[in-house]
Parts: C-alpha cells; structure tokens; sequence
C-alpha cells in the first residue's frame, strides 16, 4: 500500500516535470522571423559623360547685296564634328529623370556658293564668274532635359526625352572668294572678308536611346539626339562694300548625334 501510494506521488511528480518543461520551452523558444519586403529606392543623384559624332545641316542663308538687294547661298555645308557633354541629373522614380547637361560641338568647316555662273565683277564683257565661301562653325548647348524610361528588361532600360535650353554659337571669318567659273586652273578674281558673328540662341532638343546596368550605381548609356538652334547672324560685310553692320544670316541650325556616356548614381 504504501508502495503505490509512492509511486503514485511519483508519477505526479514526473507530469509536473513534464508540463513545466514544456512551458520552460515555449517560453525561451526565439519569436519567429518576418521578413519585409524590399524597400525600393526612389530618387537619387547622378552624374554623366559622352562622347558622339554630330551631323550639322546648316539650313539656308540669306544675304544683303547692298542697303536692300538680297541673296540666298546657292550651296552650303557643314562638316561632320565631334561632341563632348558632361551633366548632373536626378533620378525621380524608376519611370522618370531629369539632368542638365552642356554639350560642345567642336570645331568644323562650312563651305557655300553665294552666287553661281553670274557676271565677273571686273566688267569682262561675257565672263561668268561663281563665288565660293568658307568659314568655321561651333556650339555649346546648355539644356535641361527630361526623360521617360520605359522599363528594365534584365538590364536593358530603353528611353525617350526632351530638352529646352539655350546654344552659344560661334562663326568664324567667312571668306567670299570669286573664280571663273570655266578654265582648267581657277584663278581668284576677288576675296572678300566678312567677319563672323556669335552669340546665344535658344535650342531644343529630342533624345532616343538604351542605358545597361554595370553595377547598381554605373551604367552605360547610348543614345541619339536631335537638336534645332534658331537661325541668327551669320557674318558682316566685307570692307569692300564700305558697309557696316551685319550681312548674312542663317536659318534654323539641326544637328544629330548618335552619342555613347557613363551615368553614375549616387544614392
């Protein structure tokens, strides 16, 4: 009897034992782990750099032959130039960025004709002459600048933008040149020069292009852009005219270039 009675107090024992280490367990368990989801990052400072190659059409360009006679260059040509631009922009969310950038166009030639087959200028009964211009054209553009990516596709970010701002164009001296306009050898009749003019003018601007991801703050960047700087003065008169004041003008200057850069987040 009092062998049972042991062995009952016993068990009791062992159940108590059980349960309170079981609650023990519970209570020095670690709380489960949650996990956020991932926090995306919106904003952020970047910089930029290119590198392009601009084709510049220099559109029409209307001279003065006298106080009122005027002219249309026959002909006309800008070479081919190089570009380089350097930026600051700002990352608003993954669909929309803005930067401002300033772009120089370098130094390329302009070639023209003023007049073509018209009578020579020293009064040869019969002899028809043609004159032949040159000079130099540049730019700086400083543009702000607006831009829609359309999405990332493992890496890849296509976008298309805008731009308002403003080019400091610069001519060089045009020399106005007249040739026969028959003979094996060209022989120079006259040359005239007519000093260049520069100034600020407003521009605007269109951009296409892809950027790929490097890392997570460096991406490459290739694109092509369409730029219109409004017409102006182009050059003044020669000291052979006795005139002062400005000559020439040119129409409205467009210039494409397919460009590639870096862009540097930092966030």
């Amino acid at each position: 009897m009092g062998s049972q009675k042991s062995l009952s107090i016993l068990g009791a024992f062992a159940i108590l034992a059980t349960a309170y280490s079981a609650q023990a367990a519970e209570i020095v368990r670690e709380p489960p782990v949650v996990e956020l989801p991932p926090v995306e990052k919106f904003g952020g400072w970047y910089l930029r750099g290119d590198i392009g190659y601009a084709s510049v059409d220099a559109g029409s360009v209307l001279y003065f032959q006298g106080p009122t006679q005027t002219g249309v260059f026959q002909t006309r040509e800008i070479d081919e130039t190089w570009m380089f631009g350097v930026g600051v922009g700002y990352q608003i969310n993954d669909w929309f960025r803005t930067d401002w950038t300033a772009n120089y166009y370098a130094q390329s030639d302009f070639t023209g004709s003023s007049a073509l087959n018209v009578p020579c200028s020293d009064g040869t009964p019969g002899a028809i002459c043609s004159y032949s211009d040159n000079s130099t054209f540049q730019a700086t553009t400083l543009m702000a600048n607006a831009y829609v990516d359309l999405g990332n596709f493992k890496g890849f970010t296509p976008y298309l933008g805008a731009g308002i701002g403003g080019a400091y164009v610069t001519w060089g001296s045009l020399n106005n040149i007249e040739s026969p306009a028959s003979g094996a050898v060209p022989v120079v009749l006259a040359n005239d020069v007519h000093p260049g003019r520069s100034g600020w003018r407003f521009a605007v601007g269109l951009h296409a292009g892809a950027s790929y991801d490097i890392s997570e703050n460096l991406k490459i960047d290739a694109g092509y852009s369409y730029v219109n700087i409004t017409g102006g003065e182009m050059f003044g008169f020669g000291a052979a005219s006795g005139l002062v004041g400005t000559q020439g003008y040119n129409s409205d200057i467009e210039i494409h270039t397919f460009k590639v850069g870096l862009r540097y987040q930092i966030w």
